[in-house]
């Protein structure tokens, strides 16, 4: 048995006494509408055949008055009796007409009406009576009348109305058949005057036969005879109304008893089912109630308006630590807790699911809100980072989904024990390969780096021990932070020290994360900052004592050598890294690159200069190559060589004057471009983009958080390459000049002197 059959079995009986509800309801209805439609009928006849008693008068009386106008020579009263005689004749014949076929008459409001036969054979033979009356006396009245015009055709009226264009042309024609013109009264008047004899005669034979007895219904005159036909007529009208009236009660008095009946039915099999549902909704809400106490995870239902249901399991208020009220919104909850990226993929995956034209098996896989991060305060105000899996089954009813069953997990303890393990072999195998790399570097270049990334280190050290009590404040630092991060990123990629390099970019992940909660960045935050530049001190630490004991191992020669050979060869060694790097980074993104260096000059320069131009040409470098150089099939397109060409080169302009230039034969800055990613990344809309000139919109590239690249990976995409640049090109005291052609080239020109800088 299907749903539907089902559920029509459990309420039979309720279904089957609404139907003869509705059936009994319909027939009275219909009944009602009926005798409704006849009582109008009725109402109109009986109307009509009152005025038919009166108009038997009133044409005596215009007769006679007219009669005594001719004797006293009244013109006036004479028109006024042809006028009231004329109407009362046509009136009087036509609504006599329609009590005898039906037909379209004047009604009592001066409007056309349609007049029923009359039904009854009483009715009948009054109408028939007083036609025996009337043809005779019609006869005698019509040679008196004020016009010849005849009235309109029996077909005619015999029709009933059939719109609005009918009843106008039936309301002129009445009106222009009852109207009189002075012409036509004037014609009879003429008349009158040229033969009053014979209109005399006309008219006392009317008169005559209008006051003669009727033998037939013992009356002493004609016209009280039809008084009195139209007095029958008007009475037996009434009695057919009464007794449609009484039906009309009697219907009505059996309906409603059947009704109520009916309800009483209804009410009571429906209490009684009510009452057995009740008690079964009791034991189920008790069991499920049980069963929410019980089970460990979150559970709730989310409807389509992503409302939770009204039953949520108690162990979720703990597990997502928010008190949560049943029926509230999701969403909130959601946002509360999950990063603001997580969050908007979070909201585009729900609404798949509760669409219906995704099949739930092919997007099981996308769902982001596996293993989230959560940042939570204990009791004692220290953070910590929590692990939340939150999962989503389709709830279908009727075909249709009409809600998600969500599960919610607390698997920090996996993810934790995930992360150790995968630690621990990462770093084992980063330990070897970057133990093994560091024996084959350039040793001086080593202790450079673990100098510098020391200083790095204590300049954030200082940084962070500066109280911060406005979110601005704690936004400035956090920036400044990822841009020493990402340096040093930078730095370790060119020596390919993985071990700081992968750190670092999991770091910079973490910032970019809390730098999309600007205005509401917390101190709690700038905590889990410190957490993380204490995993830089260690690797540091570990890096520093694995290159004191290579130094000690491999001795002095080995670094003078190296310097001597740099100076002999006139190649500085951060050549062969960048080199490298470029090499790395293509490769990774399936391109092809050739890289010119020219860094002779370097070794004029002080060593504080050649560290911020090292840092900056691995950002420009990284730059280059992620968003400039295309992809060999791109570049065959645009008739360019396969492999993108990258130059470096630093020259020396005289008085302590030098410039850096870093460019690329790729795709150049291409304002349009720009300007349709920031409103695609909602980085800002259409009317500010519009409004920005080239110059403006190409100089947005340098804002902290900006970055044109659609995903983001270790090279490219957290916003920090192009901030970091401009800062230290602004520490060095330089200028930086940016040029560029759309599908040909981009050039970054670094102008600076190292008159008043300190070696």
């Amino acid at each position: 048995m299907d749903n539907k059959s089902s559920i029509f079995f459990k309420y039979r009986k309720i279904i089957l006494a609404v139907i003869l509800f509705m059936a009994a309801d319909s027939v009275v209805i219909g009944i009602n509408f009926y005798n409704t439609y006849k009582a109008d009928e009725s109402g109109v006849s009986i109307n009509l055949a009152g005025r038919q008693r009166m108009m038997s008068q009133r044409m005596t009386k215009a007769l006679l008055t007219m009669d005594r106008s001719l004797e006293t020579g009244d013109a006036e009263g004479i028109k006024t009796s042809l006028k009231e005689l004329t109407l009362t004749v046509r009136r009087f014949d036509r609504t006599l007409m329609g009590f005898r076929d039906g037909a379209m008459v004047t009604g009592g409001d001066d409007n056309p009406t349609f007049l029923t036969q009359v039904e009854t054979d009483e009715s009948r033979l009054f109408v028939g009576d007083a036609y025996e009356i009337w043809t005779p006396y019609m006869a005698r009245l019509k040679p008196l009348l004020n016009s010849d015009r005849e009235s309109f055709g029996d077909g005619e009226l015999k029709k009933k109305l059939t719109g609005p264009q009918k009843l106008e042309e039936i309301k002129i024609k009445f009106k222009t058949e009852e109207s009189f013109s002075d012409e036509e009264f004037k014609a009879k008047l003429d008349h009158i005057n040229n033969a009053p004899d014979q209109f005399r005669a006309e008219l006392k034979a009317a008169i005559d036969f209008a006051l003669a007895k009727n033998a037939t219904h013992n009356e002493p005159q004609n016209n009280r005879a039809v008084l009195k036909l139209m007095n029958a007529l008007t009475f037996d009208l009434e009695m057919v109304a009464s007794k449609r009236a009484a039906t009309l009660r009697i219907v009505l008095v059996v309906g409603i008893l059947f009704a109520l009946f009916n309800f009483g039915y209804t009410v009571v099999i429906s209490i009684r089912d009510l009452m057995r549902g009740d008690r079964e909704l009791v034991v189920a809400r008790q069991e499920t109630a049980e069963i929410l106490s019980t089970v460990r995870e979150g559970l709730f239902l989310l409807d389509k308006d992503k409302k939770m249901g009204m039953q949520v399991s108690e162990s979720l208020p703990h597990i997502l630590r928010r008190d949560i009220i049943p029926g509230s919104y999701f969403l909130p909850h959601l946002e509360a807790i999950a990063p603001r990226n997580i969050y908007e993929a979070a909201m585009d995956y729900i609404d798949l699911l509760l669409g219906d034209r995704v099949k739930e098996a092919l997007v099981t896989s996308l769902n982001p809100l596996i293993n989230v991060p959560i940042l939570v305060t204990d009791p004692r105000g220290n953070t910590q980072t929590r692990y939340l899996s939150f999962f989503f089954n389709r709830v279908i009813a009727e075909e249709q989904v009409s809600h998600l069953l969500v599960t919610v997990q607390e698997v920090t303890d996996k993810v934790v024990l995930t992360q150790q393990v995968e630690q621990a072999k990462n770093m084992a195998k980063t330990e070897i390969e970057t133990l093994l790399r560091l024996a084959s570097s350039d040793f001086s270049a080593l202790q450079q780096f673990i100098e510098n990334v020391g200083e790095s280190l204590a300049q954030i050290n200082e940084k962070m021990s500066v109280p911060h009590d406005e979110p601005r404040d704690r936004l400035h630092t956090l920036n400044h932070v990822m841009r020493v991060v990402h340096s040093i990123k930078g730095e370790a990629a060119v020596l390919g020290i993985d071990v700081l390099e992968s750190y670092a970019h999991e770091c910079e992940k973490e910032m970019v994360i809390m730098r999309e909660s600007e205005e509401s960045l917390s101190g709690d935050q700038m905590l889990r900052v410190a957490v993380l530049l204490e995993g830089f001190y260690q690797r540091h630490s570990s890096l520093a004592q694995i290159v004191s004991r290579l130094g000690n191992a491999l001795g002095k020669m080995q670094q003078s050598s190296d310097v001597a050979d740099a100076f002999a060869q006139q190649k500085h060694p951060f050549a062969d890294h960048v080199a490298a790097l470029a090499q790395r980074i293509a490769t990774d993104h399936g391109k092809q690159i050739e890289v010119s260096c020219q860094f002779e000059k370097f070794f004029s320069l002080p060593k504080a200069t050649v560290k911020e131009l090292q840092d900056i040409s691995v950002q420009l470098v990284r730059n280059a190559l992620t968003h400039g150089i295309e992809i060999p099939g791109k570049r065959t397109e645009l008739n360019k060589p396969q492999t993108g060409a990258l130059s470096l080169w630093c020259e020396y302009l005289g008085h302590g004057q030098y410039t850096f230039t870093v460019r690329d034969d790729g795709g150049g800055i291409v304002p349009e471009r720009l300007r349709e990613h920031f409103v695609k990344k909602h980085l800002m809309n259409a009317e500010e983009a519009a409004s920005l000139s080239d110059d403006e919109i190409a100089n947005r590239i340098f804002q902290p958080g900006v970055s044109t690249a659609e995903t983001a990976d270790q090279d490219s995409g957290h916003g920090i390459g192009l901030d970091a640049v401009l800062e230290k090109v602004k520490d060095m005291g330089g200028h930086l000049l940016v040029k560029s052609r759309p599908d040909q080239f981009t050039e970054f020109n670094i102008q600076f002197s190292t008159v008043h800088r300190d070696p």
